[in-house]
């Protein structure tokens, strides 16, 4: 267990970290979170033992960490930093031998069969062993990363501090990297902490985070708690929202442009257009956000294209990427629209005895607010007809303000009931 009690300090004169504790029990892993010049940094040097605090502690294992000495250190802890340069042309498997070093003696310091059986099973952990025999300088920058998390773990520590690990890797090193240390707190009970500047990274593969303010402990606790949109507004200063995650409670946030959306001029009505007997389909450069109550291919999506009809209409039409598109058998089909009204349209399509309707709306909607709004579009729909639906979408294109509710509802009754009329449903 990593115990923090109570340190105060920084560089000389200057104090940055003022009064932090926590501590972090074997096999956790705690993510530290802050703004630039908040103190992370300097707080994980304390941690280290590479700077002393001007009061207080840090304990390893129930020991203050100045009482150990250096190699006595190195067995305990390792750290991998966010980029590291090396001088010498070393090759991989010598660059991981370097971990090894606090446990040989004597002058001669030599490689023992030991040394060889932990280098190469790091290096299989960490998927390097095909480049040990190249210079360390001829990988790039997310396979040297793997090499020094080799090193690291040859060292066979028992804490391992991360210091901004994965600033210079694209995504899918990144996720590498941190799915390799996540994987050993859980396997070797390896305890984490490491600083990040990505506060979804962080929340995805951090059991705990601290966040810091001025040098001071703003929070430390679950991501949930830690990462409310109000307390990362008031630390970093920005407007921030929150996301869900599809498959985790992880909580995640994105950053809001100053300028966001604005009126448009485009005309919804514009968008729709019908393919004789094939199908229909909605368009705007735009992008929609659009909500499906499709049985399969349901959900919240980000599209610019909507339709639906047959699999000759859906190869016929361009971008694939911004198109969402629900296949429907041939035969004949009936097409209607209500959208005389600018900022809410309807379009609707009967085949055989099934519904299809497509509401959008050119306001700004949250995904509960569409929810709801489904809910209430299902029941209008089903008080009218008893036609079965095929499925709905609602679309909206966040061009202007999000009206009153009531009136909304009001207006959307009596185009459901128009549209119903005009497919010969009711």
């Amino acid at each position: 267990m990593i115990q923090v009690k109570e340190i105060r300090g920084g560089y000389g004169e200057k104090e940055i970290i003022r009064g932090i504790s926590f501590k972090v029990n074997q096999g956790e892993f705690l993510g530290i979170l802050g703004p630039n010049g908040s103190g992370k940094s300097t707080l994980l040097k304390m941690i280290s033992g590479l700077l002393e605090p001007d009061s207080g502690e840090v304990c390893l294992s129930g020991q203050p960490i100045q009482s150990y000495r250096p190699k006595a250190l190195a067995q305990k802890m390792a750290v991998l930093p966010q980029k590291t340069d090396q001088a010498f042309s070393f090759t991989v498997e010598e660059t991981v031998q370097f971990g090894r070093y606090p446990y040989q003696k004597g002058w001669l310091q030599a490689v023992t069969q030991e040394d060889m059986r932990i280098v190469n099973k790091v290096m299989e952990q960490t998927d390097v062993t095909q480049f040990k025999g190249q210079s360390i300088h001829e990988l790039s920058g997310g396979e040297q990363q793997r090499v020094y998390l080799a090193q690291s773990l040859a060292q066979q520590p028992e804490y391992l501090l991360l210091d901004e690990p994965t600033s210079f890797l694209d995504l899918a090193y990144q996720k590498d990297l941190l799915d390799l240390i996540k994987e050993e707190t859980t396997s070797s009970r390896l305890t984490v902490i490491g600083v990040f500047h990505d506060v979804n990274i962080a929340s995805l593969y951090c059991d705990r985070l601290l966040l810091l303010d001025e040098g001071k402990t703003e929070m430390v606790g679950l991501p949930h708690h830690v990462l409310t949109p109000e307390r990362i507004n008031s630390v970093y200063e920005t407007n921030v929202t929150p996301l869900q995650h599809p498959r985790r409670a992880n909580p995640q946030l994105t950053i809001e442009p100053a300028g966001g959306s604005v009126a448009s001029n485009a005309k919804l009505a514009d968008g729709w257009k019908a393919h004789g007997g094939e199908g229909m389909t909605f368009s705007l450069k735009q992008p929609l956000r659009i909500l499906s109550s499709h049985q399969k291919n349901g959900g919240f999506f980000w599209k610019r294209s909507l339709g639906t009809g047959s699999e000759m209409l859906r190869d016929e039409l361009d971008d694939r990427e911004g198109l969402l598109f629900y296949d429907q058998t041939s035969g004949p089909k009936q097409f209607a629209a209500e959208d005389t009204d600018d900022d809410m349209v309807l379009y609707g399509m009967r085949h055989q005895e099934e519904l299809t309707m497509w509401l959008v709306l050119k306001e700004s909607m949250s995904d509960g607010q569409s929810v709801q709004l489904m809910g209430q579009f299902v029941h209008m729909i089903k008080q009218e007809t008893s036609m079965f639906i095929h499925h709905l979408c609602i679309a909206a294109a966040n061009m202007q303000e999000t009206e009153d509710d009531e009136h909304l509802h009001e207006r959307l009754k009596q185009k459901v009931h128009l549209l119903l009329f005009s497919l010969n449903a009711i």
